[in-house]
This record gives C-alpha cells, structure tokens and sequence, in this order.
C-alpha cells in the first residue's frame, strides 16, 4: 500500500513537472511570437515609407517653387525709321528731287553735262560717278538729262529684279531695280540698273531704255561694267554672291524722288 502511494506521488509530481515545464515554455514561445509579429510590423512600415520618399520632390525643389517668377523680359522699342544708318551716306543732285544712299567710304565724282544747242551755265543733267575705297568707278546715277536711245528685239535673261519701293516715272509707270543679260543679234550684254518694270518682264518686244522720264526730265541709274562683263552667265551668278553685289543693290534700291 505505502509502495502504491509512492508510485502514485512520483507520477503526480512527474504530471506536476511536464506541466510547469509546458507552461514556461508556452510562455518563452509566446513571447517569442510576439518579438517576431513587432519585428514583421516594423518592416512593412518601413518599407511604406520608400514609396512616399520617392514620390517627394528632390531636394530644393520646394524652394526654389517658393522662389518668385523671373521678371518678364522688356520688349526693345523701335528705333524711327529717320535714324541715320551707320556706314551710309546720301547724296541729293542740285535741283533737289533725285536721291539715293551709298557707302561711306565710296566717293562721288559730279559731272555736269550740256545738250547740243543749250544754253552756257544751264547744264543738261548732272552725273554722279560712284567709286569704291580703291577708286573703281561702279556705278553712275544721271539726273535731270535729255532722253533718247535705241531700241530693238531681243533675247533678255532676267537673273535678279525687283520693284524699287515708291519709285515711279512721269507717267505713273512702277519702276524697278534688274540685273539681267540681253543676247543680241550682234553682241551678248549684262547690264543692271533701274527700268520701267516691264523691261524685266518675260515676254518683251524690244529692248527697252536705260533712261526713265521723270518729271525734271530722264534719268538714268546703272553699274559700270567692263566689256565684257563676265564670261559667262554662271561667272555672273557667282558674282551675285559678293559683298560688291550687295552693295551696288542696295544703292539701286535706295533711290528716292521727291
């Protein structure tokens, strides 16, 4: 009997033992779950946290969006149209109708000329003769002259024209700056100058003038070429591509009646 007891308190405090020994570590295990569930709670947060900084804006931005707007730009006011162009100089003939501009470092030669039969000291136009910084002479402009001249058919290649602003002759007629080549019966011809309009147009009857009638009487505006002027057409197109061209063109084209 006392042998049965024992027996029977050795397995109670054994039973007694397994449980403490469950509960501890039912215990230890929990608070384990419990260290791990705060660890795997603070990575998610963290992790939402990238997205955020990425979606921020970069560094500086926010102050430099807070900076005020640049100053919007003040638009340059026209300069008048009166104020002189630098490098140029005008020249008006002595009756004061016929002007024109060139550029200043070119001279200007004036030669009077008088018609057969007029009268001593009234000359019959005046020429103004244009030559560059070397003296070359390029171009004349005759004012206030006699008008005359021969005509006749020709084959005309235009290769550059257009109208002269507000100029135009006695009768009304536009007229206009050219630079074109005429093939004659006889000899090949480059000339360019200020025409009536037509005489640059394709369809021609004849030749045409070189001198327009204007209302103190002819006039006559054109280059000085050699003879012959170029060799070619295309020696003349290259020619085109100049600083001389230019010139000469501007010249043409600042011609002024009043």
């Amino acid at each position: 009997m006392n042998q049965r007891k024992i027996v029977f308190l050795s397995l109670a405090l054994a039973a007694a033992i397994a449980a403490a020994l469950g509960v501890t570590s039912c215990a230890a295990g929990g608070q384990r779950a419990a260290g791990d569930q705060g660890t795997g709670s603070a990575t998610p947060a963290a992790s939402a946290a990238s997205p955020a900084q990425q979606a921020s804006a970069p560094a500086g931005a926010a102050s430099a969006s807070a900076a005020p707007p640049p100053a919007t730009p003040t638009a340059a006011k026209p300069t008048g149209s009166t104020a002189p162009v630098a490098g140029v100089k005008s020249f008006t003939f002595p009756d004061g109708h016929l002007s024109f501009s060139y550029p200043s470092d070119w001279s200007i030669r004036v030669v009077e000329s008088a018609a057969p039969g007029a009268t001593p000291g009234r000359p019959d136009g005046v020429r103004a003769v244009l030559a560059d910084a070397t003296g070359n002479e390029l171009a004349s402009v005759t004012s206030g002259t006699y008008a005359g001249g021969a005509t006749g058919p020709v084959l005309r290649t235009v290769l550059d024209t257009a109208p002269v602003p507000g100029l135009k002759d006695a009768a009304g007629e536009q007229l206009s700056f050219g630079f074109a080549f005429d093939s004659f019966a006889d000899q090949p011809d480059f000339h360019m100058g200020v025409r009536r309009d037509r005489d640059f147009q394709p369809s021609l009857p004849d030749a045409g003038y070189s001198q327009v009638q204007m209302p103190n009487g002819a006039a006559e505006a054109k280059v000085i070429f050699g003879s012959p002027a170029f060799a070619s057409v295309e020696a003349a197109k290259a020619w085109m591509t100049t600083e001389q061209y230019s010139q000469l063109k501007r010249l043409l084209f600042s011609l002024k009646y009043s």
